[in-house]
């Protein structure tokens, strides 16, 4: 379709501290920019359009974007981005009940005249429904992913054994993210702990520390001074990609996680992936032998360190992994997707 393609993309905030959603958004448009679309991204609700023909692609719910994209006469998308997982409901009643209403007034009116409601994982699409009503929506799996990494990563992984001297050479467990108690780190700790590791076995916790926050403090504490936990706070870039292509596997213990970016980053290196049927990309994962998926209790978890241990298919599952990202991954997959739905409505 080229360049007669344009696309506004509506978002809360282009602030990067906020996180998934706007790094999603920044790749795919991008990605769109690569494949010759006039791609565009905007946080404000005064935006204006001027081409009728223009596609507006709304990112998250609840917030400005899906009401501003149905005023125009133009054809829109939504993405909810995970903000329909039921999850929340369990966990926040009170506010389920005031997105409900919300939802009987606006929202549900804003997904159902959306040309299409884009999701990212085959189990984020088929929770979706089953958390407000009524549920009214053209749905469509177009996917997410992120973009091929560095060809230096040779180099990333020199540059991390340098700051990181002692993770040379040992067969290390990752975990890269936040610390936050949805994300199962503390039922890791425990499970790692449980059993007793080889010298040259290592859980590597990346993430931000920040030690005045009272739920990092209680990870600190339960890890203790066990020589085999090894934090390296938050790693970015270079470091980052140093650290996944050192490790042995990658570990996501999430109770809730809608897509996990880093998954696919840690795919496209040929990462095994071990995580909890919780984050919505275990699908993807499994399907093509990448990986493990558990519950995300604490049986779960114990089993999904258990089995790491004891894994003798990792070079199998490396290269399951590598063509997860290629084929399901890849944000030019996602561009792909988006450019059918365009063109089946121009046809």
């Amino acid at each position: 379709m080229g360049r007669s393609l344009e696309v506004l993309h509506l978002i809360h905030s282009l602030d990067p501290k906020t996180g998934g959603v706007y790094s999603a958004v920044e790749l795919l448009s991008n990605a769109m920019m690569r494949a010759g679309i006039q791609s565009r991204m905007s946080d404000d609700p005064k935006v204006e359009v001027s081409n009728p023909r223009e596609w507006i692609i709304a990112h998250g719910l609840w917030q400005w974007p899906g009401r501003v994209a149905r005023s125009f006469e133009n054809r829109y998308l939504v993405y909810p981005h995970g903000m329909l997982d039921p999850w929340f409901k369990k966990t926040y009643p009170f506010k389920h009940l005031k997105k409900q209403i919300y939802w009987w007034v606006i929202q549900g009116k804003i997904l159902r005249d959306a040309h299409a409601v884009c999701f990212t994982t085959q189990e984020e699409q088929s929770i979706s429904p089953k958390t407000f009503f009524p549920y009214q929506v053209n749905e469509v799996l177009t996917g997410l992913g992120v973009e091929a990494p560095p060809h230096e990563l040779d180099i990333s992984k020199k540059e991390f054994w340098e700051k990181f001297p002692a993770l040379k050479g040992r067969k290390t467990l990752l975990y890269l993210g936040r610390f936050h108690p949805k994300k199962g780190v503390d039922e890791l700790i425990r499970s790692w702990k449980k059993r007793k590791h080889p010298k040259d076995e290592v859980l590597v916790l990346a993430g931000p520390v920040d030690k005045k926050d009272s739920w990092i403090q209680s990870l600190l504490s339960l890890a203790g001074e066990d020589p085999s936990v090894v934090w390296t706070g938050m790693l970015q870039g270079s470091e980052k990609w140093g650290a996944l292509r050192s490790a042995d596997a990658m570990i996501l213990p999430s109770h809730q996680e809608n897509y996990g970016m880093v998954v696919a980053e840690a795919c496209s290196v040929g990462l095994p992936i071990y995580l909890t049927n919780q984050v919505n990309l275990w699908r993807e994962v499994v399907d093509v032998g990448a990986g493990v998926a558990e519950n995300d209790d604490r049986a779960g978890i114990q089993s999904l360190v258990d089995q790491w241990m004891g894994a003798e298919d990792r070079a199998q599952r490396s290269i399951a992994a590598k063509q997860c990202f290629e084929q399901r991954l890849h944000i030019d997959r996602t561009v792909e997707n988006l450019c059918k739905i365009f063109e089946q409505a121009s046809a």
